[in-house]
């Protein structure tokens, strides 16, 4: 891995730390060290168990190369092009006492040092009997955002592979229903298709809405009531997502279990149709996100559809985490910017009738946005 492709990267964390008053940051296993360092975190992480884990992270200092702490078996994670510094435990080691010697060399005794919000206890227990001095502080949510809300074309890229294997799994997903199917069989389908087409993992529980016959419900593969087949009459609201190396989709569609609802049918265009019109006011630094919010609003009470359109937040950025700032809800005023990335995700239900959800990652460029998930938006109808 080439360090040109992360020092822009390495910079704008420096710059957001050197506002907030931040000397330094202890990095671990996650998004915001993927962002830094390029590296994923290793799918045996969270199950090795390996005596001094809890020690593996990158130093960020104002001034510097970036420091990345290991133990020995992490090491081979990552044993060509490594563009950092590496101090690698010694075997038989003390890891407390390795990672003491490792973060006071580097003067951070004393300093203001950040750390991710999702850091394990003793990773944060040994940093503060290491450094008695410090001040240790989150890098929260809102910071972390903040520093990688403009994408580069690398991150675009991978939210762009991330889209298509999304895209593909549906389609699959759509070809497998009939009626009479069970609601489980089609959970463990969507499951399935996103393995099948390549998803490293989810983005956040897939999960299918089901609407009709007087209720409305929702099943994912881990469910464990009792399966329902679906009949003519019900709407099907998909939500679902995936990982690709570390980048997030977030998508949705509908399908109709035999004729439609006029409403229901309604409905669906409705949303297709705005979120179609709101891309292209998506330009840069033409709204900002409460302005995209309101645009759909005032769009889908042109439809009739004010009092059943959901007000919870039209969406949200999307990147490395499935759900990033800024959302597009009231209390997000500052501009959009062209490399921001968004999922758009309209929606629409009468309870126990129907509920029908239109969802697209889309990045904005300069004079609107356009669309990373593609599958069409065409009415969905399966007899």
């Amino acid at each position: 891995m080439e360090m040109m492709s992360q020092t822009p990267r390495i910079e704008r964390l420096r710059d957001a730390m050197r506002e907030a008053g931040i000397d330094a940051s202890y990095l671990t296993y996650g998004p915001a060290f993927q962002y830094v360092t390029g590296l994923e975190t290793p799918v045996t992480w969270e199950v090795g168990r390996q005596h001094g884990d809890w020690i593996t992270g990158l130093a960020l200092r104002m001034e510097g190369d970036p420091v990345l702490v290991l133990r020995p078996s992490w090491l081979r994670e990552y044993a060509e092009g490594l563009p950092f510094e590496v101090c690698v435990m010694p075997d038989g080691a003390d890891p407390d006492a390795f990672l003491a010697e490792s973060v006071r060399a580097l003067g951070l005794d004393g300093q203001v040092v950040g750390v991710p919000k999702m850091l394990w206890g003793q990773t944060l227990l040994s940093l503060q009997s290491a450094l008695p001095a410090a001040r240790f502080v989150p890098l929260d949510d809102a910071f972390i955002d903040r520093v990688r809300t403009i994408k580069d074309p690398d991150e675009i890229a991978g939210l762009e592979a991330a889209a298509r294997i999304t895209d593909a799994a549906f389609a699959d997903v759509i070809a497998s229903i009939r009626p009479g199917m069970l609601d489980r069989d089609l959970a463990i389908e969507i499951d399935y298709q996103l393995k099948k087409h390549g998803g490293d993992g989810y983005s956040f529980m897939p999960t299918v809405v089901i609407d009709g016959h007087g209720e409305r419900y929702a099943r994912n593969w881990v469910d464990r009531d009792e399966p329902r087949p679906l009949t003519h009459g019900m709407s099907l609201a998909f939500d679902l997502g995936v990982r690709y190396r570390g980048y997030c989709s977030d998508f949705g569609r509908s399908a109709f279990i035999g004729e439609p609802d006029p409403t229901a049918l309604a409905a669906w265009r409705s949303i297709t149709r705005v979120i179609q019109v709101a891309m292209g006011q998506m330009g840069d630094g033409r709204i900002t996100p409460n302005g995209i919010h309101d645009f759909v609003v005032e769009e889908v009470t042109k439809d009739g559809f004010r009092d059943q359109f959901s007000w919870y937040a039209l969406g949200h950025a999307i990147g490395l985490d499935v759900h990033e700032n800024p959302w597009m809800q009231p209390g997000f005023d500052e501009p959009i910017r062209a490399g921001m990335c968004f999922a758009l995700e309209p929606k629409i239900g009468i309870p126990g009738r129907f509920y029908v959800r239109c969802e697209d990652v889309v990045v904005v460029e300069a004079e609107r946005a356009q669309p990373l998930t593609r599958y069409p938006y065409d009415p969905i109808v399966i007899e």
